[in-house]
């Protein structure tokens, strides 16, 4: 029996705003931030298809960069808040 790996799927975000980015079930795998926002910029991933509920993560993008390991487990959806000041450049890869 071969299994074949689940495809990873991405979204960039650039600017401020919410983004559902998956519609049930998955799991995220990384968020990487190319380049910071400015003060107070934030981003806050949700366990959700709207911007409420559970929160997986708030990642303040005016003093964090680089790559973060995540490999959690989501039911509902994932969305994505970045919010507040200039946008940071995110990458966020999930299944």
């Amino acid at each position: 029996v071969v299994i074949q790996p689940a495809t990873s799927e991405y979204v960039y975000l650039s600017a401020n705003g919410t983004t559902t980015a998956k519609s049930g079930a998955g799991v995220l795998r990384r968020i990487v931030i190319g380049s910071k926002g400015s003060l107070l910029n934030i981003l806050t991933v949700y366990d959700n298809t709207t911007a409420t509920g559970s929160i997986i993560a708030l990642i303040d993008t005016s003093s964090q960069g680089g790559s973060f390991d995540f490999e959690v487990d989501f039911t509902t959806g994932l969305t994505l808040v970045l919010a507040n000041g200039t946008a940071a450049h995110v990458t966020v890869i999930f299944e």
